[in-house]
């Protein structure tokens, strides 16, 4: 994967680890037709017209402007479905019935590679055409048989685990495309589905097999969580499915198997950030797919697990990305209260995790229509109405397979490609809102039931749980604190605040060594004092400029206001400080200040030491930086936060507190209360 690439994905999802860290599309690969693959062209081509007129060839739909009857809905979620269903059967090897990552919408040439993921679509979606009276049940047999063969003796695989890209011709792994524990949990989904709704003894033997051999124990990576991926050269990532997102799929069919299993302690160590934007509050993690996928094959409707009700909590992710539309349509000639959804999708920039907040939210006025249709099952009417938008306004976005990736309007600019991952989830979410045949299906398997006890459901809702912010108090000194690095003039009644991994708020620590810290502060009428003593075992500083946020590192939020945080807004602030190996020397900076070192005026004044075993900071930060007259009993808002990074490049955040509330970068931090 192109490194730059990569980077750019993985500063646009933040915490919310997803499967688009790794989702290089088909157009990046670059593949060279053989001879082979161009006869194998010319077949796809020239049997896909006899496909589609088994289907019904597609036609163009007569919607009139005005207020859409049942009728013309119906019709349309038809075209929707049916599009995408010629998707998956003309843009799949009949050989292999590995589907085409992804295709051109107005015509069928398309040079992508296969992925994997794209099965398990495929796999469900037969099911659906035959319901519908679209698909031949003989032939969707005759099909997915081909597909689980393929992936039983064909695709290559690690320990059961596979490549998320492969080639559409042989099936090989696709230049360097990963090991992804997503993209197999999303072929193994429709695998299962396919076994449960054709009840044909091949198919269920096919299926009993590829799923059977899976050793989820190794994907874990002697840690709790999956490891994000694992690749022939570096092997397992340093990053991990540890955050909520898509990911909880692939824990769900772990928990739920009979051979490698892993334990119900893995599920609950995903950690479930929450945030709110407006009156909703959920779980977030913003690209809206994150919140979809899962959903298509488990019922979570009426369920919990003592942390939430996951359908809800979809449905208040969609209602949040519908109102950030609305709020910013002023903005944004694509944004609207009939256009709305943001997901990952390729841009006029390329491609980005598009989200809305609770969370970092990328958005640039690019409008993805999966994520409305898609999420049709939690918003019925709110998705119906956008569907209709889109199909009315923007007939650009429509082509031979529905939908179109994305658009935008403020840049002219439309997408011409259909996606796999796109129009898969398309067919078999509306058909979950129209009859719930998906989720019928899979109530009926019992790995889902394993992995659904395993993970401790139980039926009945359940709110979120919304903590206050912490509070801490911090002493008065009568004597100015000497800023020196060591702490002999403290007073003894200044507590510390201990971070460890109750407050990471992204990567992985290993051991309290790895990373922990304990902070303690103290305040006079000029200043604010801190001393933090950190625990690191390997002390890297390699960044320069602004970029010192990527090194070992200190930072102090601070909201001097007290009515929250906002990212960037010169009035608020986030002070790094970063100490020097055999120095006294504390660099420092104030990203919303201008890039500024706050130091070089006395603002802000800091002294620490490197030890082989972490190292020490302290520091002060005067009232008149803030823009307060300090008194006893004021609260101030403030969050000290701990970066590492150690020498394999892996990285790790503690943060006391930092929620992301109301409206877009705007954070509630803690609470420090100035006593006696």
């Amino acid at each position: 994967m192109n490194r730059n690439r990569f980077k750019r994905i993985l500063d646009d999802l933040g915490t919310c680890s997803g499967r688009d860290r790794f989702l290089l599309r088909g157009s990046k690969q670059n593949l060279s037709r053989s001879r082979t693959g161009t006869i194998l062209f010319l077949i796809l081509y020239l049997s896909s017209f006899t496909i589609s007129y088994s289907l019904g060839a597609p036609s163009e739909l007569e919607i009139p402007q005005n207020e859409t009857s049942l009728a013309e809905q119906t019709q349309l979620l038809d075209e929707i479905q049916k599009r995408a269903l010629n998707y998956l059967i003309e843009e799949r090897n009949p050989q292999t019935g590995l589907i085409r990552d992804w295709a051109w919408n107005k015509s069928v040439s398309s040079d992508a590679v296969g992925t994997v993921a794209g099965i398990g679509f495929a796999l469900t979606a037969y099911g659906v055409g035959v319901e519908r009276g679209w698909l031949d049940r003989g032939e969707a047999l005759e099909m997915t048989k081909i597909a689980l063969q393929f992936l039983r003796d064909q695709a290559p695989q690690e320990h059961g685990f596979f490549y998320h890209f492969m080639t559409m011709g042989e099936g090989n792994a696709a230049n360097n495309s990963e090991v992804s524990p997503i993209d197999t949990a999303l072929a193994l989904a429709g695998v299962l589905f396919a076994s449960e709704y054709f009840e044909d003894p091949e198919i269920k033997s096919l299926a009993h097999e590829i799923y059977e051999r899976v050793d989820w124990a190794w994907m874990l990576n002697g840690g709790k969580t999956f490891a994000l991926a694992w690749n022939r050269r570096g092997g397992f990532t340093k990053a991990r499915w540890d955050n909520y997102n898509e990911g909880i799929l692939i824990y769900l069919l772990a928990l739920g198997a009979t051979s490698h299993p892993i334990p119900p302690e893995s599920w609950q160590a995903i950690r479930r950030p929450i945030g709110s934007y407006g009156s909703h509050r959920l779980i977030q993690c913003p690209p809206l797919f994150t919140h979809q996928y899962p959903h298509i094959w488990i019922d979570f409707r009426n369920k919990n697990d003592g942390f939430a009700d996951y359908f809800a909590n979809s449905r208040k992710a969609t209602l949040t990305h519908r109102q950030f539309a609305l709020d910013q349509s002023e903005k944004f000639k694509s944004y609207g209260p009939d256009s709305w959804g943001f997901t990952a999708a390729e841009g006029p920039s390329g491609y980005k995790a598009y989200g809305a907040p609770p969370g970092w939210a990328h958005h640039d006025g690019t409008i993805v229509p999966t994520a409305c249709v898609s999420s049709i099952a939690f918003t019925p009417e709110e998705s119906i109405r956008c569907i209709n938008h889109l199909y009315k306004t923007h007939g650009k976005l429509w082509g031979r397979y529905g939908f179109s990736d994305a658009f935008n309007v403020d840049k002219k600019w439309y997408s011409n490609k259909a996606f796999a991952i796109n129009q898969g989830p398309m067919i078999l979410m509306v058909e979950n809102n129209r009859s719930g045949l998906i989720w019928k299906v899979m109530n009926r398997s019992p790995v889902i039931q394993r992995g659904l006890q395993r993970a401790g459901f139980r039926r009945g809702t359940l709110p979120l749980k919304w903590e206050e912010a912490p509070v801490f108090s911090l002493p008065f000194t009568q004597r100015p604190i000497a800023i020196d690095g060591e702490t002999g003039d403290w007073p003894q009644e200044a507590r510390a605040l201990k971070l460890d991994k109750r407050f990471q708020e992204s990567g992985e620590i290993s051991n309290p060594f790895d990373l922990s810290a304990a902070i303690r502060f103290a305040w006079d009428l000029k200043h604010l004092y801190f001393v933090a003593e950190v625990r690191d075992d390997s002390h890297i500083m390699i960044k320069s400029k602004g970029d010192i946020w990527r090194d070992d590192l200190l930072e102090l939020f601070i909201d001097p206001q007290g009515n929250g945080l906002y990212w960037h807004r010169p009035s608020d602030l986030q002070i790094g400080f970063r100490a020097v190996p055999q120095s006294q020397e504390i660099r420092t900076w104030s990203w919303f200040q201008g890039g500024t070192d706050p130091s070089l005026s006395g603002k802000v004044r800091a002294k620490g030491f490197v030890m082989s075993t972490g190292y020490v900071i302290e520091g002060a930060v005067a009232w008149s930086f803030l823009g307060i007259e300090p008194r006893t009993g004021m609260e101030l808002r403030l969050s000290p936060a701990i970066h590492d990074i150690d020498r394999d490049k892996s990285e790790a955040k503690l943060i006391w507190f930092f929620r992301n509330e109301d409206e877009e970068k705007k954070f509630q931090l803690g609470r420090l209360v100035l006593a006696d």
